[in-house]
């Protein structure tokens, strides 16, 4: 019999796709239980069962009754992690906590004990690895960083015509940083050397409707500035493709996985040292880091991309080797089978 593992999240995130189709073609079954969903979400792979945040107890336990997981993996931020928890606590089920936190970082007393009191389990697995390394993990965390899809051979990217720089980000939120990318590009962009894709979700269309309309209004102002909103999932590898350097030039970001979904197709990420994802890339070898915070750094990073063919190809290469080894999915259902047998579960 296949495995089953149950995955209990706010929504299903995009990240998800991948890590399910990869788990099914292993042999291993996936459900995913979530509280609402987003516009850009593909569940041709699994599709979540959605429950209202006061769903009856009865209700919970019935679909637990009928899915019978035999391993489940609780999100920090999911509405009904408490609740399903105690259903794997009444049924022997092992269980994980999912945060966004560091690997490399070492958890608060006080944190686990408040887990504790909530009926939650200590052990956790994070796909964040920290960029300081020399902070040993708890021994209770394991590191299952998301696969990403292998893409197709392309032709190498020539270096002819505007360098494309690709930011994918929620296009309403401050601090993902799209003005930076703008100045930090618009004498090049003017020149012809740059064409610039801003890729997002507009979010609310009252409440952020003059953060939209002012990005609106740019790009009707820039011809190489190209504003997309709300792109399907399933139409992102295309964009990548197009791409030479996807750049996350947030603050305060968890995680931000555009970038390394674009390293599978030989595009360089430049990644805030601000970001979660910063520490898939080794600066200077498949990728770069880039300070945010400090004045100059964003023009500075992609500035040495643009006017250097050699160097993107160079490191756009050893992206998409990343991508296809570390990040691929053969070596995230080898993780997902270590996460199994150390809980107990066969398969």
């Amino acid at each position: 019999m296949r495995p089953r593992i149950l995955f209990v999240v706010q929504r299903f995130h995009t990240n998800l796709w991948e890590a399910t189709r990869a788990l099914n073609e292993a042999g291993v079954d996936v459900a995913v239980w979530g509280a609402g969903h987003g516009r850009t979400e593909d569940h041709s792979i699994v599709a979540p069962k959605l429950f209202p945040e006061d769903v009856a107890p009865a209700e919970l336990r019935a679909a637990w009754e009928a899915l019978k997981p035999d391993l489940v993996i609780l999100r920090n931020v999911a509405p009904h992690r408490r609740a399903v928890a105690r259903l794997a606590r009444a049924s022997g089920t092992p269980m994980w906590f999912y945060d966004l936190n560091p690997y490399h970082w070492r958890e608060p007393l006080k944190r686990k004990l408040t887990r504790r009191f909530h009926g939650l389990p200590l052990r956790r697995v994070t796909p964040v690895l920290g960029l300081d390394t020399s902070v040993p993990p708890d021994r209770g965390a394991r590191y299952i960083p998301w696969p990403v899809v292998a893409a197709p051979e392309a032709p190498a990217r020539s270096g002819e015509g505007p360098v494309t720089v690709l930011c994918v980000a929620k296009l309403y939120n401050p601090r993902k940083n799209h003005g930076l990318v703008i100045e930090a590009l618009r004498a090049a962009g003017r020149a012809g050397k740059v064409r610039l894709m801003l890729v997002g979700t507009t979010g609310d269309p009252q409440k952020h409707a003059a953060q939209i309309a002012a990005l609106q209004a740019e790009a009707a102002a820039e011809p190489w500035l190209d504003l997309r909103a709300n792109v399907p999932f399933m139409e992102m590898p295309g964009l990548y493709a197009q791409a030479d350097i996807c750049i996350l030039p947030s603050v305060r970001e968890p995680l931000g996985f555009a970038p390394v979904e674009s390293m599978a197709h030989g595009c360089v990420p430049v990644i805030s040292t601000d970001a979660g994802s910063a520490g898939y890339v080794r600066h200077g070898e498949n990728g770069l880091h880039v300070d945010v915070e400090r004045p100059g750094a964003v023009e500075e990073a992609l500035t040495r991309l643009i006017e250097d063919l050699a160097l993107r190809q160079r490191l756009g290469g050893a992206a998409k080797e990343t991508a296809q080894g570390e990040l691929g999915a053969e070596r995230f259902v080898a993780r997902m089978r270590d996460l199994m047998r150390e809980s107990g579960v066969r398969g």
